[in-house]
């Protein structure tokens, strides 16, 4: 047996257990773990033909209100299929379109006389009807949709709510789409703020995340934006701006990062130059600069500044692969606070990796 899984012992488990005591299974239940199962089939109901579906569906014909959601599964032999019988909805029993005395006559004949022929055939119409019935009811529920992550429909319906389904990103992104899926509360609001950017950073990095507002910093200004004598504009106290760059309080904000181990101070560093680099260095630094585009588009200046624990701040010794400026401290450092020295520019450096 196929099941397209590859753990055949799980697979055989519960396929003994739905056929020894099928009581104990719900019908949606059975019916999703037999879709996992055969994982390399069509979903239930999507199939051109029903050879293409693993089991057969059928219902037994009885007179009586069903005690149970499933009759009974044959895993069935050779060439013979599976077959799992319901009892909970189909076109015989007293909730079925079908006259009571169809029903009637086709247990009769199953009973006595051991003749299944007309169930069969009625099993023949009725068998993508309970495809179809649990098709429908598994749309509709985000989770079944997830065992197949290939034909997710839910993943493009809540993508499409925060500007990520299939085609939305172009270029380099580091961020999985799954992490920007499970923040799409965050993401999907019209008001970004810095405790949201705050939140979905700390969750994602799982580090101490603290956003410093209003951030002053010295902007340059354009030719065009520059005072030249005799133009229009050049009005003192009104229009004129002496010099070639403005001091701004309002379109710059700091992430702090920390207090932090080394190992992830260090994870939050550039990448170095040169052909010792490893191949995941400065990944969680180019993460942090797609979070942030992502989540403001591009609207504010930002720099990011890592603190790291004053008990970890590294002894400065030759070949011991310091990296000047980043993780070394003259002497010893003997401040009683965490070490804050460094503040990078994520966008500047991360621009460049990838332009180079």
């Amino acid at each position: 047996m196929d099941t397209g899984l590859g753990h055949e012992a799980d697979a055989l488990t519960f396929l003994d257990a739905l056929a020894r005591e099928p009581y104990r299974y719900d019908f949606y239940q059975a019916m999703r773990r037999l879709e996992c199962l055969y994982s390399a089939r069509p979903r239930w109901g999507s199939a051109l033909r029903p050879a293409d579906e693993p089991v057969r569906l059928g219902q037994d014909p009885e007179l009586s209100f069903p005690p149970t959601a499933i009759g009974s599964f044959d895993r069935g032999t050779g060439d013979r299929p599976a077959r799992l019988q319901v009892r909970l909805f189909g076109l015989f029993g007293p909730n079925g379109p079908l006259p009571i005395h169809l029903t009637e006559y086709a247990r009769d004949r199953l009973r006595h006389e051991g003749d299944p022929t007309f169930s069969r055939f009625v099993d023949l119409l009725q068998h993508r009807f309970i495809a179809l019935f649990y098709r429908a009811w598994a749309q509709a529920q985000p989770h079944v949709n997830r065992d197949r992550p290939s034909d997710d429909r839910f993943r493009v319906y809540v993508g499409a709510l925060i500007g990520t389904a299939p085609g939305a990103l172009h270029g380099e992104d580091s961020v999985p789409a799954l992490a920007r899926l499970y923040h799409a509360g965050t993401l999907g609001r019209q008001v970004r703020n810095a405790d949201g950017l705050a939140a979905l950073l700390g969750d994602f990095f799982r580090v101490p995340v603290r956003i410093e507002q209003f951030v002053g910093h010295w902007m340059a200004l354009g030719g065009r934006e520059r005072t030249y004598l005799g133009q229009e504009g050049a009005v003192l106290g009104r229009g004129a701006v002496l010099g070639a760059r403005v001091w701004d309080c309002q379109s710059r904000f700091r992430i702090h990062l920390g207090p932090l181990g080394l190992d992830d101070y260090e994870a939050f560093l550039p990448a170095a130059a040169g052909p010792h680099r490893r191949v995941d260095e400065g990944r969680r630094l180019r993460q942090l600069v797609d979070w942030v585009r992502f989540y403001l588009c591009g609207e504010f200046d930002w720099d990011v500044r890592l603190h790291l624990r004053r008990d970890e701040v590294p002894p400065t010794a030759l070949g011991s692969g310091a990296r000047l400026g980043w993780t070394t401290w003259l002497g010893t450092r003997r401040q009683p606070d965490d070490a804050a020295d460094l503040c990078l520019d994520g966008e500047t450096f991360v621009t460049r990796e990838r332009v180079a």
